[in-house]
């Protein structure tokens, strides 16, 4: 279930334009993204994904496609190693891992305690409500030069995220890698290709279909 809290801090994060001055203030900057995010209706990318697990001293790499729609439709297709699905239509979800040939079902809602995860993946996030942000100590740009904008969740959740950091291309102005630390010290690298937004995406992308002999658990509503 890794992969499932670690998306769930990730639709109002993916898909963002930027566009700031050279040498931006941080409010005027989470003010242009939270703008910009808010005229994008879809967005399909490819990623890579790089998840460093300290206990295991392992890192776990994969690859696929990522659709999201707004509100609150994703699906993310995983094809290597395993060919992974995590799929919501805006009021349930389902995670498929191959491996297990099991589909664990759920209401949207349970994806987290935390009112700021649920909302970010209804895709009706608004950063300053939900985050405090700043420039790395190291600086507003990484060694690519791209800008950089660190967000820390104001509630906090042991069993989501502590701290989310953005990559933004500077020709671009679109973010095209997000790190995700959790409460335990791993670290979660999304890279994200090919980048296309508020291009038409049929609603029928997030109808979760479930595979041949699969086992579904489904989990109820918490309360």
């Amino acid at each position: 279930m890794r992969k499932l809290t670690i998306l769930s801090t990730l639709f109002l994060l993916i898909g963002i334009t930027v566009a700031f001055a050279k040498t931006p203030d941080i409010e005027s900057v989470v003010e242009k993204v939270q703008n910009n995010y808010e005229k994008i209706s879809s967005y399909h990318a490819d990623f890579s994904q790089e998840a460093e697990v300290k206990a295991l001293n392992t890192v776990q790499k994969a690859n696929g496609e990522v659709w999201f729609k707004k509100p609150g439709m994703m699906r993310w297709n995983y094809y290597k190693p395993n060919k992974d699905e995590i799929v919501s239509d805006g009021n349930s979800i389902w995670y498929y891992s191959q491996d297990e040939n099991q589909v664990i079902e759920s209401p949207l809602a349970n994806m987290s305690n935390s009112d700021s995860s649920t909302t970010l993946l209804s895709g009706l996030g608004n950063i300053k409500k939900l985050f405090n942000y700043k420039f790395p100590s190291t600086g507003p740009t990484d060694a690519s030069g791209n800008y950089l904008i660190e967000l820390s969740p104001r509630e906090k959740d042991v069993e989501n995220f502590s701290k989310v950091t953005i990559t933004v291309d500077k020709s671009s102005y679109m973010v095209n890698r997000i790190f995700l630390f959790d409460p335990f010290g791993n670290v979660t690298t999304i890279n994200l290709n090919n980048l296309e937004t508020n291009k038409k995406i049929s609603d029928s992308t997030f109808k979760f279909k479930k595979p041949k002999g699969a086992e579904i658990v489904k989990v109820p509503l918490k309360k």
